[in-house]
């Protein structure tokens, strides 16, 4: 009896929970998102566009006192398409090159004109922008996010130390899902300052399965780019990459 009693004595002594204390590691936040160029623009946006400002936002009318051209270059099966305007309105012509643009090419515009402004001396200047037709569908990876969340736990998320994403620390891994669906261009946009970690996250995009490419109704597939972000996404670094949520 007293060797029993000091037995359960031992028993309760024990901490509370040290069966469950391996598996209560806290993994890092980390998502897979699309990067997207600094103009954004859809076939239904091209369709129905009336003025520069619906091809870029950014540009102001604001800005221009008198319009001198407003040049655009397409690609029309292969071959460059030139047309100009006098001022922001596109014209049919323009508008039918915008639609006739082979998919996956860039449309180049380059506005000329006198700024508005109290200089004594106005001088034109000259304002380039360019953009692709943006896919009507996505890159997507082999199951979904589900497949792709479940790939990077195993390969890298569970494998970082704990620790390592201490107060605003985040990693970026960049990457380009080529028009075969190939992962290229893979590379450390924003480390995490352990070397390591830099280097397992990096080394699982770069092995990562291939993915079904972006694409076009008509069957082009065309390239896009993608960044792994792992730590703490109230970083700023996160602003610069660009990203949306794609799923």
């Amino acid at each position: 009896m007293k060797n029993f009693t000091l037995l359960l004595i031992t028993i309760l002594s024990l901490p509370f929970g040290v069966g469950a204390q391996n598996n209560s590691k806290q993994e890092p936040h980390f998502e897979v998102n699309r990067i997207y160029p600094y103009i954004t623009v859809t076939k239904d946006q091209l369709q129905s566009a009336q003025t520069l400002m619906d091809l870029n936002p950014r540009f102001k009318n604001s800005w221009v006192k008198t319009y001198l051209s407003v040049e655009l270059l397409t690609m029309q099966q292969g071959k460059q398409k030139k047309t100009i305007s006098k001022n922001e309105m596109l014209t049919t012509e323009q508008k039918h090159s915008i639609a006739m643009a082979d998919e996956d090419t860039e449309i180049s515009i380059k506005v000329r004109y006198l700024p508005d402004n109290n200089l004594q001396h106005n001088d034109p200047k000259e304002e380039p922008f360019s953009f692709t037709i943006q896919p009507d569908k996505d890159a997507s990876y082999e199951g979904g996010l589900e497949k792709l969340n479940q790939y990077l736990l195993k390969e890298a998320i569970t494998k970082i130390p704990e620790g390592t994403f201490t107060e605003y620390k985040l990693a970026a891994i960049k990457f380009t899902i080529d028009e075969s669906g190939e992962v290229t261009n893979v590379h450390v946009f924003e480390s995490c300052k352990n070397e390591q970690v830099d280097q397992l996250l990096l080394k699982t995009i770069q092995n990562m399965p291939c993915w079904q490419p972006a694409s076009y109704k008509s069957g082009l597939t065309a390239k896009q780019e993608f960044a792994l972000t792992v730590g703490n996404h109230e970083n700023c670094m996160i602003y610069t990459l660009g990203t949306r949520r794609f799923y």
